[in-house]
């Protein structure tokens, strides 16, 4: 998984430091740290906005998003 920005880089690292308040898997942040190691994170942005939110849910077939 690449890095996306700056604020991911930092909350990886804090969390396979075992300082993370985010609820990552130290695990999963130490396999990211590993992957990331030596690449350059100055071109990335600070943050990165939240994908928008769809209309209907995770999943639903129905039309009208209700799930049944």
């Amino acid at each position: 998984m690449p890095m996306l920005s700056r604020a991911q880089n930092a909350a990886m690292h804090a969390a396979a430091a075992g300082r993370s308040t985010l609820g990552i898997p130290k695990a999963v942040a130490e396999k990211f740290v590993a992957d990331s190691h030596g690449q350059s994170v100055k071109k990335l942005p600070k943050h990165v906005k939240p994908a928008a939110k769809r209309g209907q849910p995770f999943g639903s077939l129905a039309p009208d998003g209700d799930g049944r």
